[in-house]
């Protein structure tokens, strides 16, 4: 039968292609289906007049020996495939009367705050033991029921420090009151304090390397190919159908894609899965800036990352400033400075930026008569936290949550998946298994209690799909 394979996965994200690499791997016939001319989701880059921009990754973490990504690029085969760069100094965290660095070293990032805060020292020592302690199944008992906030307020008494600490959850979108306390120490485990890894080249090698392992493993992958249907026949999954009526047959689907998108558009059937949508609740989506810069950041320290807040209040600018739309004077912002770490990415003696927001979605037109106020505002911004800024930008890019949905078709632009809040982190609210037996989910829409915020957990949550495909023996 002509397109008939062991398994199809429905788009070409992190979690697809490393699920796509471990099937193929195991000696199955895999296809891989995008929607996008390239593979990786958000882990993607685009260039511009020799500018390099990464979509959505700052930097990538667990990359230590034991760590989830290290695992799976020596699983692949794939360590000497892709240089990382690293560098002291991840983040740098600018508030109204403090700058406070986070190093790759968590024992330097440990001592960068008690020297801020020396009343706190007990209590910065008793929590970095609790958040880095290896008995992981305690810390999942005391924190399962518990927000971050809850969290930080059990060992810490100064606010200043609890914003701090707060500010980097930023990452995974949400303020501290609604951050899942477990989701939020993964996060500081595996990309917090073990991070700072840049990919040589950007964020697009490493989807790169992954397609062309798929590729060398036997795999198939079809670019530029949008999936309409999965098709469904006495009460199985037989195949998908692309968007010029094509039909692709299999015996396993595993779906990559959003999970709105599977169940309300994809599946033509009444689920389990479907109802349970009307009641999760999504991550935010994001308004980002790219800036090709004509000249050299001579101030600015080599990091990656500069997370600046105009008030210690978390809570409003995590949650009241989302709307963008209604309140373009931004209390927060965070830009990144790729350039600095891997000088590849932009012309000899210039720079490129990327200034990212929180946002909600509203819809393409609103975004579209609305997004260059945002833009000015922001800019001014930028302007005072890099003096000169404004004068030298060379090219501008400006993505909106319309931009985020258009190109990866997540419900509402959502970028990290379902929110990480207290209740929606147990790993059977949405697991790799569905109603269907031979029907999969992978990606940062299947919970596995650690939050959607990490590239690597997305890329292991790849491989443990696959691994429970191939122990089921489906194939």
């Amino acid at each position: 039968m002509k397109n008939k394979y062991d398994a199809i996965i429905i788009g070409a994200g992190i979690g697809g292609l490393t699920c796509g690499c471990y099937l193929a791997k195991a000696g199955l016939k895999v296809l891989i289906m995008e929607q996008h001319w390239k593979p990786g989701g958000c882990c993607t880059s685009f260039e511009r007049n020799g500018f390099n921009f990464d979509v959505g990754v700052h930097y990538l973490g667990s990359l230590r020996e034991e760590g989830a990504l290290y695992k799976v690029l020596e699983d692949l085969g794939l360590l000497d495939k892709i240089k990382f760069i690293t560098t002291d100094t991840t983040d740098r965290i600018i508030t109204p009367d403090k700058t406070v660095f986070i190093r790759r070293d968590k024992n330097k990032t440990k001592q960068e705050l008690i020297a801020n805060f020396p009343n706190e020292k007990n209590n910065i020592n008793r929590f970095f033991d609790f958040i880095l302690k290896n008995d992981f199944f305690s810390i999942i008992s005391k924190t399962k029921k518990m927000s971050f906030k809850k969290l930080l307020d059990s060992f810490l008494k100064d606010y200043k420090l609890k914003a701090i600490l707060s500010i980097l959850l930023g990452n995974i979108g949400l303020p501290p009151s609604k951050a899942s306390a477990l989701a939020s120490i993964i996060l500081y485990k595996e990309y917090i304090f073990d991070g700072g890894y840049y990919p040589c080249g950007g964020a697009q090698v490493l989807p790169n390397i992954l397609a062309s392992r798929f590729k060398e493993y036997g795999g198939d992958l079809l670019l530029s190919k949008r999936v309409v249907k999965i098709v469904v026949k006495d009460n199985k999954i037989v195949g998908v159908k692309s968007e010029n009526d094509e039909m692709f047959f299999s015996k396993v689907v595993i779906s990559n894609a959003d999970a709105t998108l599977t169940f309300d558009t994809l599946l033509d059937c009444r689920t389990r899965e479907k109802d349970l949508l009307r009641k999760l609740k999504l991550s935010p989506s994001a308004f980002i800036i790219y800036l090709g810069i004509q000249t050299e950041l001579k101030n600015v320290p080599k990091h990656y990352t500069t997370w600046f807040f105009s008030t210690y209040n978390i809570e409003k600018c995590y949650s009241e400033n989302l709307n963008l739309l209604k309140e373009p004077d931004p209390e927060y912002m965070l830009c990144t400075f790729s350039s600095l770490v891997d000088s590849s990415l932009a012309p000899k003696g210039k720079n490129s930026i990327r200034i990212f927001l929180g946002a909600n979605f509203a819809n393409k037109s609103l975004w579209e008569s609305g997004k260059d106020v945002v833009y000015h505002k922001v800019i001014e911004k930028t302007d005072y936290l890099i003096p000169g800024i404004k004068r030298n930008i060379e090219i501008s890019e400006i993505a909106t949550p319309y931009t985020f949905y258009k190109y990866t078709s997540n419900a509402k632009g959502a970028i990290y998946g379902w929110a990480a809040t207290v209740d929606q982190i147990d790993k059977n609210i949405f697991s790799s298994e569905t109603t269907f037996k031979n029907l999969y989910l992978t990606g940062h829409w299947v919970t596995k209690g650690v939050g959607q915020s990490s590239v690597s957990l997305v890329a292991l949550g790849g491989r443990n799909t696959a691994k429970l495909i191939l122990r089921k023996k489906l194939l």
